[in-house]
């Protein structure tokens, strides 16, 4: 009998979400709005008045941060109908009610990152096609399949013997409507913070308080039939935030592992954030790590020029067939990166870069001449004009790499060309090579700096460092944390096969005090240009750039144009 009774559980869990669906599922509540649902193609579509403006522009920064435009992209629009935020399919629409935009408003310079935070939400149900994942049963009634899972469920009611468990059965199928329903709103939670992450609005740690305020300004009773309390729905908040910043804090330490040129563990680490938010940045931050580690597979006198992709060259002495094997699979993983990004989003200027760059490195040269010329050049507008430099470069190599005097010719004219325009030195890097003149040597770096300090303690003294976070980043890496390495900073540190490959000691907020050279939290790029320098090095990172002064072993993490946080590494 209990096994009986076991089974007929799992059959009716296991099917449940294909009965029933009886309520609409065009639109998600992040809160139980009290009539939207039927008004939603009566909802007016307000546009043009000063909230609907402000409202849009963090709207358009999300949609571009997402960079996924396979579909179309959802309509933006105010309503003074009882909701709150909310996704209409039929449009597909996106709607943000006057009194939520009010209730955004009253977090002073937190307004629109409140704003980004209901948006984020609205839109990962659409990129994570939440109503595609209902109404797939309910567009699919008339397969056999189907029929027959109704007479199932309908025999099994019709069976039941007990006078408890008819009702039972049926409250059983609501509650697990209930708990999808609510799975959506967690993973829209989360995902969509860190969408707004990714625009630039940062890491919004208020979503607790904002659906109570939301609470009390649309009057929404504590326990709402069909939802869950509002204390449960604080707390879905304060969940998805903590789980948000562990994925936030992977991708910083990608960034962190990519600036000072652990490629092979920033690739891990990207791949990592990929595996649950995906977008054109992230596919080609990961197809970058996986470039720049077959980088290192190249014998000299492979690697003559140098790309434009690269952000530092670590030339290999000698490879054998093994090696040339794993370099060739390394940039094969790479275009499928790129052409991920591609996909998403077929303006995205820096695939094709990139792409054209692998493409070179395999050996490929005609494709990466089309890819360059053609496809990088075409899309290389607005935001993105400035990447004609990189386009010039990686066409110059190409010329310079067919041996014929004509090719050479054109690409000394284009090295020429970008002398005076091109900051990374490339140009006269490769110039000086095709003239057959020595470039100028990279200086040599100081084995360590001991004048660099945080609360009086420097990482690269630090071996193995004791952890009270980890998580695991693959089967053969982990991303650990000291939380409270000192009194104003933390430690974040990978492991590979036990052993450590990058220490990071990274300032808390709170710290007021300065580096060697006087830098304090908050200083501008100017004041740290002034003091240390330009960067030898440097990424753009979602609100801002991570400066590397490898000489120095520091890091400054600016975000908004002021420092946010320095940072002291070591790489063992």
């Amino acid at each position: 009998m209990k096994k009986q009774s076991l089974l007929l559980l799992l059959v009716f869990g296991s099917l449940s979400g294909l009965f029933a669906q009886k309520g609409s599922w065009g639109e998600f509540p992040m809160i139980p709005a009290k009539s939207f649902a039927a008004q939603a193609e009566s909802a007016a579509k307000i546009k043009g008045t000063p909230a609907h403006k402000k409202a849009l522009k963090v709207y358009e920064r999300l949609v571009e941060a997402r960079g996924d435009f396979r579909y179309p992209v959802p309509n933006f629009y105010m309503t003074n109908k009882l909701t709150v935020a909310e996704i209409v399919y039929a449009g597909p629409d996106i709607f943000l009610s006057e009194k939520a935009f009010a209730v955004c408003e009253s977090f002073g310079d937190q307004s629109e990152a409140a704003i980004a935070f209901l948006l984020g939400h609205e839109l990962t149900h659409y990129y994570e096609k939440h109503a595609w994942r209902k109404n797939f049963t309910s567009a699919n009634r008339d397969l056999t399949i189907s029929k027959q899972l109704d007479e199932l469920y309908e025999q099994m009611l019709a069976d039941s013997t007990s006078p408890h468990l008819r009702p039972k059965l049926l409250r059983f199928d609501t509650l697990v409507q209930q708990m999808e329903l609510i799975a959506m709103e967690v993973q829209s939670d989360y995902l969509g913070g860190f969408l707004a992450y990714s625009a630039g609005f940062g890491s919004f740690r208020q979503g607790d308080e904002l659906i109570r305020r939301l609470y009390k300004e649309f009057n929404i009773p504590e326990v709402s039939e069909g939802y869950v309390t509002r204390r449960e729905r604080e707390d879905m908040c304060l969940n998805s935030a903590k789980k948000m910043d562990e994925l936030v804090e992977v991708f910083e330490m990608a960034n962190l592992l990519t600036v000072v040129g652990l490629y092979e563990e920033a690739y891990r680490f990207y791949r990592k954030v990929l595996v649950e938010y995906q977008s054109r940045e992230i596919y080609n931050n990961v197809g970058v790590t996986a470039l720049l580690q077959a980088l290192k597979y190249f014998k000299e006198d492979e690697l003559k020029y140098r790309y434009p992709i690269q952000l530092d060259l670590d030339m290999a002495n000698s490879r054998g067939a093994e090696e040339d094997s794993i370099r060739n699979r390394l940039l094969k993983q790479s275009i499928l990166q790129f052409d991920a990004a591609i996909s998403l989003d077929p303006a995205y200027a820096p695939a094709y870069l990139n792409k054209s760059c692998a493409l070179a490195l395999l050996g490929d040269p005609v494709r990466a001449y089309f890819y360059a010329d053609v496809e990088a050049r075409k899309v290389s507008t607005g935001k993105y004009a400035a990447q004609i430099q990189q386009v010039e470069l990686i066409l110059g190599i190409l010329e310079a790499q067919s041996n014929t005097p004509e090719g050479q010719e054109k690409a000394k004219a284009r090295f020429s060309a970008l002398l005076t325009i091109d900051k990374s030195g490339l140009a006269a890097y490769n110039l000086a090579l095709l003239n057959q003149k020595t470039p100028p040597a990279a200086p040599e770096l100081p084995s360590g700096n001991e004048d660099e300090s945080i609360d009086g303690k420097n990482v690269f003294f630090e071996r193995y460092p004791e952890e009270d976070w980890k998580i695991w980043v693959d089967d053969a890496l982990t991303f650990n944390q000291n939380t409270q390495y000192s009194a104003h900073s933390k430690l974040f540190f990978s492991r590979r096969y036990g052993n450590n490959s990058g220490l990071f000691q990274i300032t808390k907020p709170n710290y007021t005090g300065q580096t060697s050279r006087d830098i304090r939290l908050g200083a501008s790029l100017q004041e740290i240009e002034q003091k240390y320098g330009p960067a030898p090095r440097s990424i753009q990172t979602p609100n801002g750039q991570i400066l590397c002064y490898e000489q120095d072993h520091i890091l400054f993490v600016l975000k908004q144009e002021k420092l946010q946080s320095w940072v002291l590494f070591n790489l063992l």
